[in-house]
């Protein structure tokens, strides 16, 4: 009688594992954390930037240089513009949206203030000189502020006050994963 007590209680201790072992596995479907181990955030290890304001309203340029990490596909990044400062119509936002654009940047492209990004600027696809839509080590990501909206040339006689600014802060996400990759602040 001894061997049938053995077995029942090895029995429980198996059955109680099994329970356990379900329920980790239904809680993660059920919470969605399963969704969010299929997108990893790509590390984009170390980029460069550079804001010019120039002189005049050709200028103004934003640049970001992936200097080392994860290559990312243009389609699976937005690009948050902010710019604040003194000016009465500022702070303002826009959003790089539907990447790549074709040609110049259209309102389907911007999200938020659409005349804050330059959309005369002529850009086959954002990053510089790849056909592949791929920002990966060495390439730039490059774009123009408007200056009817943000207004960095404090030294140009057609300067506008109520669109002076003095601080942009361009902030690059992985869509898929909702992680921030890169974020500049430029502060004049």
């Amino acid at each position: 009688m001894d061997n049938y007590g053995v077995s029942s209680v090895i029995g429980v201790v198996l059955m109680a594992g099994v329970v356990v072992i379900l329920a980790s596995v239904l809680g993660v479907f059920a919470l969605g954390t399963a969704e969010n181990i299929n997108d990893p955030t790509p590390i984009v290890g170390q980029t460069s930037g550079e804001f010019e304001p120039g002189s005049n309203s050709d200028q103004q340029i934003v640049r970001i240089t992936h200097v080392a990490g994860d290559s990312v596909n243009v389609e699976n990044m937005e690009i948050i513009v902010r710019a604040s400062g003194p000016g009465d119509n500022l702070p303002t936002e826009a959003r790089l949206v539907d990447l790549p654009a074709e040609g110049q940047f259209m309102t389907d492209n911007i999200d938020g203030n659409a005349d804050l990004i330059d959309s005369r600027t002529r850009t086959a696809d954002i990053i510089e000189d790849d056909s592949s839509n791929t920002w990966s080590a060495g390439k730039t990501i490059e774009f123009r502020v408007g200056v009817g909206e943000a207004d960095f040339r404090t030294l140009v006689p057609d300067y506008n006050e109520d669109n002076e600014a003095d601080e942009l802060e361009v902030i690059i996400v992985h869509t898929p994963s909702n992680s921030i990759i890169s974020e500049y602040t430029f502060t004049l």
